[in-house]
């Protein structure tokens, strides 16, 4: 806005000059004012049509003015009015034009940044999904060494301990009987050794929201929504009542809802989650009656309940807007 003033100043000072031309008078010094005002007031007109109207009646103005005290050179004047009024008109075009341009380039520039931000997310993406693979093939391949170690060696190890206990009890040399005695107990601690070694390699690899995934995949009329928050590693003993309360919930839902969606929510806490399955289903009187005093028909809900107070937590049945089952789940924290 800054250089269209200074183009309308311009153009009003020259108008100015050649309504003084003849001498200084009240009403020249009225016109000039009443130009240098005009002028500059249609830079603040946002409609096209009044802007040009202001823009255009100083010279009007200027040349009535003119012609009506007979001021010499009317030709010269009028001249210099119409050359006044092509620089402002052409200077004030290219001056929209700049500015026409400059806002497309920060448009193009704003997009620019916008594409670069896409391109970011989506490669940022694209790397956590290629993280998660190699999740995925690292944990098949250490369920793969532990099915390979429980199957072989400790196959190898169990037969090694029965011929020796045989070996003991037919033994009738003493002086043998100790070597034998600790030769059994090193067979047997390495048996305890490798079960836990084989026990960790396979909890570790539970993969909470790959079974997650599986179980909810089976809801293919429903719409699911869920909201899982899976940033911290939970004990395995609570990771598998996750599993059993979600696979036993979507059990449920497929084989009694009238529903047609469903709600998972997962909260992580420091020291406890909880979880809350609900289906936007009906329920009759009876079976309302039936979930209220605990008189279930099946073992799921049974089953739901069990594996939370295996945990020390507890399992709650809402029957409020549909069916929820919320479970809480405390744990040990050992991490930190």
């Amino acid at each position: 806005m800054l250089y269209d003033i200074i183009i309308r100043l311009l153009g009003a000072i020259g108008l100015t000059l050649l309504i003084n031309t003849n001498g200084i008078t009240t009403i020249s010094v009225v016109m000039s004012v009443c130009v240098f005002l005009l002028m500059e007031i249609s830079v603040i007109v946002n409609t096209k049509i009044i802007y040009s109207i202001l823009t255009a009646i100083p010279f009007i103005l200027t040349g009535g003015y003119l012609v009506s005290v007979g001021a010499d050179n009317l030709l010269i004047n009028f001249a210099l009015i119409l050359i006044l009024a092509s620089f402002t008109v052409i200077s004030i075009l290219l001056y929209n034009k700049m500015t026409f341009y400059k806002h497309d380039l920060h448009r193009t520039r704003d997009d620019s940044i916008e594409l670069e931000e896409m391109l970011k997310s989506k490669n940022k993406a694209l790397l956590m999904e290629q993280d998660q693979q190699v999740h995925l093939a690292t944990l098949a391949e250490r369920n793969r060494i532990a099915r390979e170690i429980h199957d072989n060696v400790g196959h190898l190890l169990s037969r090694g301990i029965l011929l020796l206990g045989a070996i003991i009890t037919v033994n009738k040399d003493e002086t043998i009987a100790p070597q034998l005695k600790m030769l059994s107990d090193t067979l047997d601690e390495s048996m305890e050794k490798m079960r836990s070694s084989v026990h960790d390699l396979h909890d570790d690899s539970i993969d909470l929201k790959k079974n997650i995934d599986e179980i909810l995949g089976e809801l293919k009329s429903f719409t699911v929504n869920t909201e899982l928050d899976l940033d911290e590693a939970l004990p395995t003993e609570v990771k598998l009542s996750i599993i059993g309360i979600l696979k036993e919930s979507i059990t449920n839902i497929l084989k009694h809802s009238n529903g047609d969606s469903v709600a998972v929510i997962l909260h992580q806490n420091n020291s406890f989650c909880t979880i809350s399955i609900t289906d936007n289903g009906t329920l009759t009187p009876e079976q309302k009656a039936r979930i209220s005093t605990e008189g279930y028909d099946g073992i799921g809900l049974t089953n739901i309940k069990n594996r939370a107070s295996s945990l020390g937590g507890e399992a709650y049945f809402y029957l409020n807007d549909g069916f929820t089952v919320f479970a809480r789940l405390p744990f040990e924290n050992k991490r930190g």
